[in-house]
């Protein structure tokens, strides 16, 4: 390829980088926030606690139920915003009670709406509770009221035993063994897993955090040197958060995560070498990715008897989820510049200008 023409090629796909940026969906860094489901198993009884943003959840329910919004005169049709959040949630709690589907042993178990509320943050809790003909020996979840990813956390109180899966809209659940013990390596496996899924797919931002790091520079060093740091960080926060020694409202986290994406894309144009206060500012942001990493497993109200089990599995998955994307991207690099070692930098520099540009994106999203 001629220098005119490699000149051309980079600014069409400048062009490309802007336009898909300009364009790039509102994303979230937690997919878990957005829906989370708790299933607590006491013999035959079974509580179920739904957490989810109140808005979204309602607009569902109401087009499940086949009308666009609570008609004038129904419950729900109350002035206050809040208030009437909860009561048209509360009009259409049939709606979700029908569209949940907890079995044990494969016969369902029949669930009744116990009550609802909705925070400051329009956020609403749910709870139903049930209780079926025996105990049974497995357990599955179902529920077609959610049409993205989220985690269902599975409790069974007589073992003190956990198992946390990731559904993707009405897919049911793994069967659950609710009667015995759950080994150590299958619970270490499954929220392992649930780590590795927090990062690919469903972290995308925290892909493309990682993928700043890794553009910096070629040197495995200077790589290890900023994912080390990054990884202490996260690790940090991520056991103080859940620990409840720390504590930092999504609202404000979401926000610094998408900064952190648009500083270390944005950098990335501005230096080639690693310096000592890229890693110091590395390991802050990492400090806030644990923060958003601990917002996924919170939510869930892990068993404290194996919470230390699950936190540390869940950390390893982390881990190797970035493994993945940087190697990935290693392979990717490798490939295009196998003709020519001098595409590279330009390589770099388009992607690092397309992550800081897409944080930037994002930080400004979040913030409204």
């Amino acid at each position: 390829m001629t220098t005119g023409a490699w000149r051309r090629a980079r600014r069409a796909a400048a062009v490309v980088v802007l336009a898909a940026t300009a364009l790039a969906p509102r994303v979230l860094a937690h997919p878990l926030a957005t829906t989370t489901v708790s299933v607590r198993i006491d013999g035959r009884a079974v509580d179920v606690t739904v957490v989810a943003d109140a808005d979204p959840l309602i607009a569902k329910l109401e087009a499940l139920a086949g009308n666009d919004s609570v008609a004038a005169g129904e419950p729900g049709a109350a002035p206050d915003g809040v208030t009437s959040s909860a009561s048209r949630l509360t009009a259409r709690r049939q709606v979700l009670v029908d569209h949940v589907d907890v079995r044990f042993d494969g016969e369902r178990v029949p669930l009744v709406w116990q009550e609802a509320s909705i925070d400051t943050n329009g956020r609403a809790t749910l709870r139903l509770r049930g209780e079926g003909r025996q105990a049974g020996k497995t357990m599955t979840w179902a529920a077609t009221f959610v049409y993205g990813s989220y985690p269902v956390a599975i409790h069974v109180l007589d073992s003190g035993t956990e198992s946390v899966q990731w559904l993707q809209g009405p897919q049911a659940s793994e069967p659950v063994a609710i009667a015995g013990t759950a080994g150590f390596s299958r619970t270490f496996v499954r929220a392992a897993w649930l780590g590795v899924t927090h990062i690919v797919p469903n972290g995308f931002d925290h892909i493309l955090f990682v993928l700043g790091l890794f553009f910096l520079s070629t040197r495995t060093r200077q790589v290890l040197l900023q994912v080390s740091a990054f990884t202490i960080a996260h690790s940090i926060t991520l056991g103080l958060t859940l620990y409840g020694v720390i504590s930092l409202r999504p609202a404000i986290v979401e926000p610094l995560i998408a900064l952190s994406v648009a500083y270390v894309g944005i950098e990335n144009l501005m230096t080639t070498e690693l310096k000592a206060w890229r890693v110091a500012i590395v390991f802050g942001f990492g400090l806030l990715h644990g923060m958003g990493f601990a917002e996924a497993l919170a939510n869930l109200h892990l068993a404290q008897s194996q919470f230390l089990t699950t936190l540390v599995s869940f950390n390893v998955g982390v881990e190797a989820g970035q493994l993945v994307v940087i190697a990935a991207a290693a392979t990717a690099v490798a490939a295009a510049t196998h003709a020519r070692v001098t595409w590279r930098r330009p390589i770099a520099r388009l992607a690092s200008a397309a992550i800081g540009l897409t944080g930037f994106v994002w930080t400004i999203q979040r913030l409204i």
